[in-house]
This record gives C-alpha cells, sequence and structure tokens, in this order.
C-alpha cells in the first residue's frame, strides 16, 4: 500500500467500526500491513491516524505526567472519603480511576501518599479521617506478643461470660488486604497452588506455560515494555513473530501506569478488565484453563 491507500483503508476501519481512531493492532489485523511499512510511510502510527483526520491517542512524558500532583492527592481523598474505607493499598486499587503505583512513585511511597493527601482533609468535619490515617502511617514496633490487629486497631474478646469455653471464643479476624500474606483462590495448577495476586505472579505463571501459548521468551527488563519475546505464527509451521510485552495484574493498569501502546504488542495479564484496549491482550486466567493442571 502507498500512503493514500494507508489512509484510506484507516478511515474505512473507522467508518465500519464507528470509531473516532482505530487502535493500532486493529489496524495491523484488518490491513495486514507491518509495523515497519507504517513507520517508513508516516513515522508514526499516530503520524498516520492524524493525517487520515483521526483522533490521535497521546501519551503522558516525564514533562507532561499523565495526572497532576493535585489529581492524584483528590483521587486519594475522594477514596479515603468511601463508607467504609480502608486505608489500605488494595482497597484504593479496588476502588480508584489511578493505579496505586503512580501515587507511589510521585509521593515516594503509599504511606507518603496518604500523609500527603491528609492536607485535603477537613481536621474538624474529618478528625476521625485524620487520626486513622496518622496512627496507621506511625512508624511502629509492634509487642513480640502483641494480639492481632486489624488496621493497628487491637482486638480484645468479650470474656466475661463465665459460661463461655474459651476455645468457644472465636474472634473474626480480618487481616489487612495489603497483607504480604495474601494469597489468590486456590488453582492448584502444576506447581502454582494459589492464583496469582500481584504482576510478579503473572510473570511467573507466564514462564511456566509461555511455551504452550506459542511464546519462547528472549529477554526479560526492569524498564519498559517488560520482555521480549517470540510466537509462533498461525499457519505453516517454523515462522516466529518478535513481541513486546508488558506484565500486568489486570489489563486497565497498563493505562494508569501511562505506558505508550505503540512501544508494546501485547498485555500479559491475569485478568482482562479493559474493554477499549488498544492492543491484544493474553488473559493467563482463562488461557490456563485449556492446559493440562498435570505437571
Amino acid at each position: 500500500m502507498n500512503r493514500d491507500e494507508m489512509i484510506n483503508a484507516i478511515r474505512e476501519i473507522a467508518e465500519k467500526l464507528s470509531l473516532s481512531t482505530v487502535p493500532r493492532h486493529t489496524y495491523l489485523r484488518e490491513t495486514g500491513l507491518s509495523e515497519r511499512q507504517i513507520l517508513k510511510a508516516f513515522g508514526s502510527y499516530n503520524a498516520l491516524v492524524e493525517a487520515a483526520g483521526l483522533k490521535p491517542t497521546i501519551f503522558p512524558t516525564s514533562d507532561a505526567p499523565l495526572y497532576s500532583d493535585e489529581e492524584l492527592l483528590a483521587e486519594i481523598a475522594r477514596v479515603l472519603r468511601l463508607p467504609e474505607s480502608k486505608l489500605t493499598r488494595i482497597f484504593f486499587e479496588q476502588n480508584a480511576s489511578i493505579s496505586p503505583s503512580v501515587c507511589e512513585r510521585r509521593f515516594g511511597g503509599w504511606l507518603n501518599a496518604l500523609k500527603k493527601a491528609t492536607e485535603l482533609l477537613d481536621p474538624v468535619k474529618e478528625s476521625n479521617l485524620v487520626a486513622r490515617i496518622i496512627e496507621y502511617t506511625a512508624p511502629s514496633l509492634p509487642s513480640r506478643n502483641a494480639p492481632i490487629t486489624q488496621d493497628r486497631e487491637i482486638f480484645q474478646a468479650d470474656t466475661s461470660n463465665d459460661d463461655v469455653s474459651p476455645m468457644e471464643i472465636q474472634p473474626t479476624i480480618s487481616i489487612p488486604t495489603d497483607s504480604t500474606n495474601v494469597y489468590g483462590d486456590f488453582i492448584n495448577f502444576r506447581g502454582l497452588q494459589h492464583a496469582p495476586v500481584n504482576e510478579q505472579g503473572v510473570v511467573f505463571l507466564f514462564g511456566m506455560i509461555c511455551r504452550e501459548l506459542g511464546y519462547v521468551v528472549e529477554s526479560v527488563r526492569s524498564g519498559f515494555p517488560d520482555c521480549e519475546a517470540k510466537r509462533q505464527i498461525p499457519g505453516p509451521k517454523g515462522k516466529w513473530q518478535r513481541v513486546r510485552i508488558e506484565f500486568e495484574f489486570e489489563s486497565r493498569t497498563f493505562r494508569s501506569h501511562g505506558h505508550d501502546p505503540d512501544q508494546c504488542d501485547v498485555i500479559v495479564c491475569w485478568e482482562h478488565d479493559w474493554p477499549d484496549c488498544p492492543i491484544e491482550v493474553l488473559e493467563l486466567r482463562s488461557s490456563m484453563k485449556r492446559l493440562s493442571s498435570n505437571t
């Protein structure tokens, strides 16, 4: 295809799918073009989108982050004000539109983010919440014989009833959900007893089954994207395609981390919860169900 044909193709796809923009992976799939052909003709995929009169996707840079400090703190304060809110990182992740990792990187950790967010709270009307945050973020060294706590509030069983046996006193223990002792549901899959609960678990599981899913790993690194791999192309055997992979526990975290889809080919995650994701997603939770649980 020449430049005009590429532009006409993306317009036709946008019209067919009723989109104001066309995700890169959709365009490549529909046209059969390679990324190299697009780069040679336009310099970038967004340049092609703009040439077609469509809306390009803009991604943050170090000079122009996706969220300002004020926006991050406002979102933390909003979640803190929710009924029965918890101060944990995971509660925020489950109820916020922004990843807690973004807040941690900006303010130097989750506890520092909580402290900073108290500046937006009313010290009089929200005094209880402020006190909870101060207590939660205060450094402490628990006693060796300290009883079980929930969010640092000591549980004390009522033993005033002499007719009740001590063995019958079974307090309802709620472990903070950001504890390192939290496990995923039982899956008993080969050498992995519990489902992943974080990105590291996704990396481990992908390493276990990547070959059966048609992938071979070339390298894994700490920067974006996390992994470079090759995958087998459907059709005649012996052909492989280079792919760049980003690992996420949930696919939507890719967006909140501010990653550029043009620099990644596949998101490998445990749960795919981003319906409008502009790139291909490999959800391990559903993929592993097709595989044998035997070692």
